[in-house]
């Protein structure tokens, strides 16, 4: 076997007629062809799940799944939530995230009078690993109070995912 210890520039193309073994990390995205096909097996993934509700409907309790992990491993990232009619008086919209069945938030993103149309509001999460096969679900409580509830309760979650 020859071995060489210093930088070699070559001019033209390279030919190996055995397998060529790369250190890791000399491989970087600049590296890879637009249009290369790499399959999505290798790939990570970035991923928004929107939950909604008619935009003119008044807020209604429901649970409804918004996202099962395909990848490895993941990260949660990121979850807001909001209405396009605010409540108005003591009523709130409670929004949570749960994984397989178990909130991973701090605490329900609370939507009250406080909060105008469109205002965006983050939850802290707190657990915010995940696995492939763990199922994601938006879980909308209402409290009507003595007010009026917002209409068109709406949330999204970024997530990432690593390779399957």
């Amino acid at each position: 076997m020859m071995r060489i210890e210093e930088a070699v520039l070559f001019k033209g193309n390279v030919t190996f007629a055995g397998n060529v073994t790369l250190p890791d990390g000399c491989v970087d995205k600049e590296n890879v062809e637009p249009g290369a096909g790499v399959e999505a097996t290798k790939q990570e993934h970035q991923h928004r799940a929107v939950y909604r509700q008619e935009s003119d409907t008044t807020a209604a309790a429901e649970s409804r799944v918004v996202h099962v992990v395909k990848g490895a491993a993941g990260t949660l990232q990121d979850f807001k939530a909001g209405s396009v009619v605010a409540n108005v008086g003591d009523s709130t919209i409670s929004v949570d995230l749960h994984k397989n069945g178990v909130t991973v938030l701090t605490a329900p993103i609370d939507l009250d009078s406080g909060d105008s149309a469109y205002d965006v509001v983050a939850g802290v999460i707190s657990s915010a690993s995940v696995v492939a096969d763990d199922v994601l679900e938006v879980v909308v409580t209402v409290a009507a109070g003595t007010g009026t509830l917002g209409k068109g309760v709406f949330a999204y979650l970024d997530l990432h995912e690593d390779e399957s």
